[in-house]
């Protein structure tokens, strides 16, 4: 794989356009080489001068010396005279628009590109019967020849001639159409679509009907790529031929100064060995998928929950634009971790196929993964068109088509393999298991969870200083230190490009005023003078003392806070407040609760809404007041007797940090 294609070295390319319907054309989705369909050029050529065949093998050429971040692009079709490459002509804008309802807080954009099955048998005209599909990038040129088959046998549906158009088509651009909030490069409804993944289908099924599922077309399981080089070292190091996803998901943990993993492996593999890539959830399949694995090992308790956002925070930092993009990482050193990649199994036999100069291993987790089933749904009403499509399948599940599938490096849709599929190959012709089916609605949820646990959290944590938090909730451990244990725990989940800031209160620590700003709220990754506004919270936390005799200033601290926060409000943010306390407010002079309930009531804006949490440790504290305050905001308040139950909620708090 070079990188700019998702597919194998010997898939179709373009030919020259001649602008009718009945023109052959494979378009490879937005890396073709080539650009849009519309970029006139020469049909390219092999090296004896013969027209390139889609469905047969090159001639082997020699790999470049070298390790792989070193070698060389292989020069590329589509170039004019002295290297230059004809720039893509253009076909319209890329709108943007929501997925689905049940992404209401993400943007996606999409682009269609057209492709035409050739058309036979005299069926042309204003008569024939037409049915308009929309084929996922990766099965495009096996649909397209399926469809050419389907034209050419002259199929009639109520005396009319059938024949099948092909659009080369993101699954994200159908979704986003068929669920009915935006355009985002395909403006019309296709007969039938064929996405890589039924997710697709779940996702839109609450918009409204999503269609009648005729069966999978080809399968391929999710993986862990990773360069060959690498997987020998694991076996070196003892590791099993099938790790489990726990572990895998462990050694790719991002958390430099986090005691836990993400996903709780123990096995012989490093922890923070892997610089994981996923393709965006949003956009692909593959990362939704990869979504369900997590949640699926990770459901269940307050504990489950704060698992899920450390993965989520693990797969937000490796996130790539697209499969292809995840494995051009492989070419590039970055630092001492090792990029591997969450990816199709196909996808590891197209890079192969490229022929690079370290090959890919596909990995299979001992529990299963989820499959990419590529499903051929008819989402057309009309009768005859419903007919047409019925035929269309027909074909493709017929033994040409099922022959293409295999050459492309798909399994059928039972999980049989290629021959192709070696140990050489770094493939297990051995299906994987198949993780149960998932909910639509479960889909759906997970899906939102990523939006809202994927968004940069802006934050205001305050720790109460007064003399009480000097007392002990552990043998030698003070009520301020396991606070502030949590909070540096706490602190090692966040990524850089979240905002943090630092306060702390009691009475009267800056004159009159009951709190003090140790740390501006600010990125955590901004250079603060010689050090990063992540060193400087860590200092703080190392620095945080009680103050003697000092009483509890709640209500101020709180009042000035939220001002504070909603004043500073950014709406790309999740902008909240962290309060951790051990008892009720002993400021009399300064506001009642009734006079803070009314200003956090009047002063709250749904459109720029801050978020309240507050922790109370101790015997000492007023829940229902902590409450009162913190559920004006949507908020809630949280009372724990031990350090470990001060940090699973915090957790529980930090991974439900969105309220629906």
């Amino acid at each position: 794989m070079s990188g700019h294609d998702d597919v194998p070295e010997w898939a179709p390319r373009n030919a020259t356009e001649t602008g009718g319907f009945d023109a052959p054309h494979v378009f490879l989705g937005a890396s073709d080489p080539g650009g849009v369909p519309g970029a006139h050029r020469a049909p390219p050529r092999t090296e004896a001068g013969e027209p390139f065949d889609a469905f047969r093998r090159p001639r082997s050429t020699p790999r470049p010396p070298g390790p792989a971040h070193a070698a060389a692009k292989p020069a590329r079709a589509g170039r004019r005279a002295g290297g230059a490459r004809r720039p893509p002509r253009r076909l319209g804008g890329i709108l943007l628009g929501p997925l689905a309802g049940a992404i209401g807080l993400v943007l996606i954009t999409g682009a269609a590109a057209y492709a035409f099955g050739t058309a036979g048998g005299g069926c042309s005209g204003g008569d024939a019967l037409t049915i308009a599909v929309a084929a996922a990038p990766d099965v495009a040129p096996a649909a397209i020849r399926a469809a050419g088959r389907f034209n050419d046998a002259g199929h009639e549906v109520d005396g009319r001639c059938a024949r099948a158009r092909v659009r080369t088509t993101d699954p994200a651009a159908v979704a986003t159409l068929l669920s009915g909030r935006g355009v985002a490069g395909v403006a019309e409804k296709p007969d039938v679509w064929i996405p890589d993944s039924s997710l697709w289908t779940d996702l839109v099924e609450g918009s409204g009907p999503a269609g009648t599922g005729l069966g999978g077309m080809a399968s391929s399981p999710i993986v862990l790529a990773m360069p060959r080089g690498l997987a020998a070292q694991l076996r070196d190091l003892g590791a099993p031929a099938r790790p489990s996803w726990r572990e895998l998901l462990a050694a790719a943990g991002t958390a430099e100064d986090s005691g836990d993993d993400p996903g709780g492996g123990d096995g012989v593999i490093p922890p923070r060995l892997f610089r994981l890539q996923v393709p965006d959830p949003v956009r692909s399949a593959t990362g939704m998928g990869t979504l369900l694995l997590a949640g699926a090992l990770l459901s269940g308790g307050p504990e489950g929950r704060a698992g899920f956002a450390g993965v989520v925070r693990t797969f937000r930092e490796g996130v790539a634009a697209s499969v292809d993009a995840e494995f051009t990482a492989f070419r590039v050193e970055k630092g001492d971790r090792y990029p591997v990649a969450l990816a199709p199994e196909q996808a590891v036999f197209a890079y192969n196929a490229r022929r690079p100069a370290e090959p890919a291993v596909a990995v299979y987790p001992a529990e299963g993964t989820v499959y990419l089933d590529h499903p051929v749904t008819v989402l057309s009403g009309d009768p005859a068109e419903v007919s047409a499509a019925r035929l269309l399948r027909a074909e493709l599940a017929s033994k040409a088509t099922r022959d293409d599938v295999r050459g492309l490096g798909f399994r059928a849709p039972d999980g049989t393999a290629p021959a192709a599929f070696t140990e050489k190959a770094g493939l297990n012709p051995r299906a994987p298991g198949a993780l149960p089916p998932v909910p639509a609605a479960q889909v759906r949820g997970t899906v939102q969870q990523w939006a809202q646990l994927s968004l940069s959290i802006r934050m205001l944590s305050i720790i109460d200083v007064s003399g009480s938090m000097e007392e002990d909730v552990a043998p030698g451990v003070s009520r301020l230190q396991a606070t502030v244990r949590t909070a540096q725990d706490g602190l090692s989940l966040l990524p850089d490009d979240s905002e943090l800031g630092q306060w702390v209160f009691s009475t009267g620590l800056v004159g009159g005023q009951d709190w003090r700003e140790l740390v501006s709220v600010g990125p955590l990754g901004e250079r603060l003078g010689s050090a990063t506004r992540r060193q400087r919270m860590l200092s703080a936390f190392a620095q945080i003392r009680v103050k003697e005799h000092g009483d509890t200033g709640l209500y101020d601290t709180v009042m000035a806070a939220f001002d504070y926060m909603k004043r500073t409000y950014k709406p790309e943010y999740v902008n909240s407040i962290l309060l951790w306390t051990d008892g009720r407010n002993e400021d009399p002079g300064g506001p009642s609760l009734a006079e803070t309930l009314e200003h956090i009531r009047r002063e709250y804006d749904p459109e720029r809404p801050v978020l309240i949490n507050m922790f109370g440790n101790g015997d000492g504290v007023d829940v229902g007041e902590l409450r009162r305050i913190a559920r004006l905001t949507r908020g809630d308040a949280y009372v724990a007797d031990t350090p470990e139950q001060v940090q699973a909620l915090f957790l529980k708090a930090l991974s439900q940090r969105v309220t629906p």
